[in-house]
């Protein structure tokens, strides 16, 4: 009887610790990101460490930004998803609409070495994400055309470019010309007419206006057009596929997308999900990941190799960046579109 009931207590301490075992090895977080070239460097230089440094595995879900946080959105009552990437502007809606939970510095340390323009806060000061990356949106021009090198957004208004310039509208990167061309003017996210009004002085420089970065690589390349603002990574694509061009950050600053880490409200693996981040976001590894993409990391204690140099911000550019009001860009943008479709898009009917 004493050895059958020994027998039995070893056979449910073997099971129990099995169990045990078995739960350590199936610790996942649901990550929901980009795929594509975007994906893989995060899956490579991220996500395989962080599996190999933890033993916690991350499961991918791939989706546009937008495609995400509506999935996140669909299962409010549920959530199957730990953490979301996304774009500034997107993870704003998300949390606005109680999709995201806060993250504390206590909890994940590296947060509280990242810039103040990396993370957004709301009104009672807790951080709503965390900024991953930013890419510019400059000044590409071609070198072999323009001879007197651009330097400033107001040089897009010079003689010499008559017939030469091409613009984006507000539907493009959350309006980001109209917004530059509205703070040189002294406008303000709420009025952007001094803005319009600014543009229109352009005339005949204005010949295009394109809201795609295929379609501005295609201008450039073609010569159709000599000088358009857009983001620095199309641009700097383009120019190592050998057109002859400059991207500059204007001398009265640049606005730049970034793009975000956020945490899921009621996620299922919280805690797993905040050592995520916290990884993630490390020198090392947001340096890793960033230089596959050529982008410029938000962590300005990312280690940047010469040659991921040649496609990142330095600091003396990073601190030019221009923030604008994200949250009244998403209100007005489709009243700016509206007043431009109506104001600025005849001017390039010649």
């Amino acid at each position: 009887m004493k050895l059958h009931t020994c027998l039995r207590r070893s056979a449910i301490a073997i099971a129990a610790f099995a169990a045990l075992q078995a739960a350590a090895q199936t610790r996942e977080v649901v990550l929901a990101t980009w795929g594509g070239t975007w994906g893989k460097a995060i899956a490579e230089q991220a996500i395989a460490p962080f599996e190999k440094a933890t033993g916690v595995k991350v499961k991918v879900i791939s989706g546009v930004s937008l495609a995400n946080i509506q999935m996140i959105s669909a299962q409010r009552a549920s959530p199957k998803i730990d953490l979301v990437m996304a774009t500034s502007q997107d993870a704003v809606t998300a949390y606005d609409d109680g999709l995201l939970a806060t993250l504390d510095p206590k909890e994940i340390p590296v947060l509280a070495t990242l810039p103040a323009s990396g993370l957004r806060r709301d009104a009672s000061g807790a951080v709503k994400f965390a900024g991953m990356w930013v890419y510019p949106y400059g000044i590409v021009y071609r070198t072999d055309k323009v001879k007197t090198e651009i330097k400033c957004w107001k040089d897009l208004w010079r003689p010499d470019l008559r017939n030469k310039v091409g613009v984006s509208s507000p539907k493009y990167m959350n309006g980001y010309f109209l917004l530059m061309a509205n703070k040189l003017a002294g406008g303000t996210e709420a009025d952007v007419k001094p803005g319009l009004d600014l543009v229109k002085t352009m005339g005949q420089n204005l010949v295009a206006v394109v809201d795609d970065s295929a379609g501005q690589q295609r201008l450039l390349a073609q010569q159709e057009v000599w000088v358009v603002p857009m983001v620095s990574s199309p641009a700097y694509k383009m120019i190592d596929e050998g057109v002859p061009a400059k991207f500059t950050i204007p001398c009265e600053g640049a606005p730049a997308g970034m793009d975000v880490i956020a945490l899921v409200k009621n996620g299922p693996n919280a805690a797993d999900a905040r050592k995520f981040i916290d990884f993630y976001l490390s020198p090392e590894t947001i340096a890793n990941v960033t230089r596959e993409l050529k982008i410029t990391p938000v962590n300005r204690n990312a280690k940047i190799t010469p040659e991921h140099a040649k496609y990142t911000l330095a600091d003396a550019e990073f601190q030019k960046l221009v923030v604008f009001d994200e949250q009244a860009t998403a209100a007005g943008r489709g009243k700016w579109q509206d007043a431009w479709d109506r104001e600025i898009a005849p001017l390039t009917r010649r």
